[in-house]
């Protein structure tokens, strides 16, 4: 049987308890049993310079076991009033209030119909308990509802923003947990060489040295209203754009992976101190459609995100350790921070994926970026279009420049090495399979 407006919850039985003894005190206070008298003297006059004077007496005017039979009448209200304040903190606030409504009209309806001449407890103060009970239900209801909002923003903020999750415990609906397509950006930092740091660390040593990398990881990402989706292993992956929607989670993400990579030195710098291996991480971030929601049985939820932007995002991740640069993002990435200055690593195909990627590095503000890095950064792009294009010799001349005067050398040498075999084998960049000049050494690599 549906009960209407019925929502018991833990706090019903105590809140129960606490109307029934204030009914209990209103009833008796009622009666006469006991009272309060105030008096107020203004004695401004005084020799002794005292101004005011409050007294509080109390008092009685009716005996319990010396009265009269108080009537049919007057038990079936209190009955009524009674069941009123035991029930109604087991109902939502509308059907409370649906309760006390037909309670007062009960009372009314009681005494105008059944009651004495002159009732042991008047009218008018049996409704206005019936209000009292109703006004401390609504009064503990919001202070049940503030602290439940309190405890979900406290659990909340440890997977988004905090301010983010004031805003859900506000309003659950704009978390929107149905499931949908949205474009948002995805982050994937993972730690480089873990295997070697397992071999040096016992295992409660390092569940530390992990801790420590992803405190650091995630508050940087919370910070950057990034949600924190899970961590794999010995990666963290986050993404923005949800459950909030944002018009700068490509920045957002961007930033946060600038911020990471520069506040490992800080971490790196304690680790050393006491001994421990230092952390170096990958991070790849890719931007795109994906579907957001709710996923999981009916033995487990979880609020993720899938999709080709996931898994672009993770494959280019590990293209960090062959370009040997820090953060490498896809070209819908790059696309949409006009205001941020990119070198393009390469155009690769990723496994099960039709469509070949194109990964760059950000190098950081187009508008804070010397004359010297735009010089290079223009540099590079020729060396990619001529090989591209087959201009071999070209593309050889500037890549060996480049590797001279910027770096990182092993990245030059890469792409060396794929001019040297493509020379050979008489074919040009887009010949290859519209990849970049030394993918026939980096292709193996992107399909891992």
């Amino acid at each position: 049987m549906i009960i209407p407006f019925f929502s018991a919850s833990r706090r019903s039985p105590a809140f129960s308890l606490l109307l029934l003894l204030a009914f209990i005190l209103l009833l008796f206070t009622g009666l006469g049993v006991f009272r309060l008298y105030f008096d107020f003297d203004w004695m401004g006059n005084a020799s002794d310079g005292q101004l005011f004077s409050l007294k509080i007496r109390g008092g009685n005017s009716y005996n319990l076991f010396m009265s009269k039979p108080l009537g049919p009448a007057f038990w079936t209200t209190q009955a009524m009033t009674l069941v009123m304040a035991v029930i109604i903190p087991f109902f939502r606030p509308i059907g409370a209030a649906i309760l006390a409504l037909l309670t007062a009209v009960g009372i009314f309806a009681v005494n105008y119909f059944h009651g004495a001449a002159v009732p042991a407890v008047p009218v008018e103060f049996e409704l206005l308990t019936v209000f009292v009970l109703f006004s401390l239900y609504v009064l503990c209801s919001w202070i049940g509802e503030i602290r439940d909002r309190s405890k979900f923003a406290s659990l909340m903020s440890q997977y988004v923003p905090p301010e983010l999750a004031n805003q859900y415990s506000r309003d659950p609906d704009s978390m929107g947990l149905e499931g949908e397509e949205r474009v948002l950006s995805v982050l994937f930092c993972d730690v480089i060489g873990f295997s070697s740091v397992t071999e040096k660390l016992d295992p409660p040593t390092l569940a530390r040295w992990l801790n420590g990398y992803f405190s650091l990881a995630s508050k940087i990402i919370v910070r950057h209203s990034g949600t924190i989706d899970k961590y794999i292993g010995d990666s963290v992956m986050a993404f923005w754009g949800a459950p909030a929607r944002s018009e700068t989670h490509a920045y957002d993400a961007l930033s946060a992976a600038y911020e990471i990579q520069q506040e490992l030195a800080t971490l790196n710098t304690e680790y050393e101190r006491i001994g421990w291996p230092t952390v170096a991480v990958g991070i790849g971030v890719s931007t795109g459609p994906a579907n957001v929601g709710n996923l999981g049985s009916e033995y487990r939820m979880a609020y993720t995100v899938v999709g080709d932007t996931v898994n672009v995002a993770q494959r280019i991740e590990a293209q960090t350790r062959l370009y040997k640069v820090p953060i490498v993002v896809s070209g819908n990435t790059a696309e949409i921070l006009p205001d941020t200055l990119f070198r393009e690593l390469d155009t690769v195909s990723i496994k099960g994926r039709k469509r070949p990627v194109k990964m760059f590095e950000p190098l950081g503000s187009r508008a804070e970026a010397s004359d010297e890095l735009i010089r290079k950064v223009e540099l590079h792009k020729q060396a990619m279009a001529a090989g591209k294009q087959g201009q071999w010799q070209s593309a050889n001349k500037l890549f060996s420049k480049l590797k001279d005067e910027w770096g990182p050398e092993s990245m030059y040498e890469l792409y060396l090495r794929g001019i040297k075999q493509a020379s050979a084998a008489g074919k040009s960049g887009a010949g290859s399979g519209g990849q970049a000049s030394g993918q026939a050494s980096a292709k193996a690599g992107a399909q891992s």
